[in-house]
């Protein structure tokens, strides 16, 4: 708001100087129309938690519609308005013990109540999304991970999503 008077007031500086240069009487309507976004809070509410490994066991599955160790998280902004969430699909996990890697594949359910039974998996992530009402959005994380060739100890890597408005 600060930013939009003072452009408001070097045009009116402007017309004033113009003023006492030429005796010619000058008016200016100056429309301006500014949309403030509110920012978009992302809450964690749930991390995504995978339990001991079973031997023999080829592959991790987190369900983020029917599983209660998904992921879930509340993000808030601007009710109604629409947005997209940008996020790598694949997220390679690096063993922190030893030399060797995992590719986790995520797997995003949305919804627009706090019912995780009820999410619709988001297909694509061009998909427009939008905030309910009270400006919520609720969505799980879940995803699989093979372990065919995986050594023994604890991986790491970073899920990053981004919301934008549209």
């Amino acid at each position: 708001m600060k930013y939009i008077f003072t452009i408001l007031l070097l045009f009116t500086i402007a017309f004033t100087d113009a003023q006492a240069q030429k005796s010619a009487e000058i008016t200016a309507n100056i429309g301006v129309k500014t949309t403030m976004v509110q920012t978009i809070e992302l809450i964690t509410v749930n991390t995504m938690t995978f339990g001991r490994v079973r031997p023999g066991q080829t592959e991790l599955y987190v369900n983020p519609i029917m599983d209660t160790n998904a992921g879930f998280m509340i993000a808030i902004g601007t009710p109604r308005s629409e947005f997209r969430l940008d996020y790598n699909e694949e997220v390679t996990l690096t063993n922190q013990q030893e030399t060797g890697t995992l590719t986790f594949v995520y797997e995003i359910s949305r919804n627009n109540i706090e019912e995780q039974a009820t999410s619709i998996i988001i297909e694509n992530q061009d998909e427009v999304q939008r905030f309910n009402t009270e400006g919520r959005f609720y969505f799980w994380v879940g995803g699989r991970v093979n372990l065919e060739n995986a050594a023994p100890g604890n991986y790491r890597g970073e899920f990053k999503i981004e919301i934008d408005y549209i």
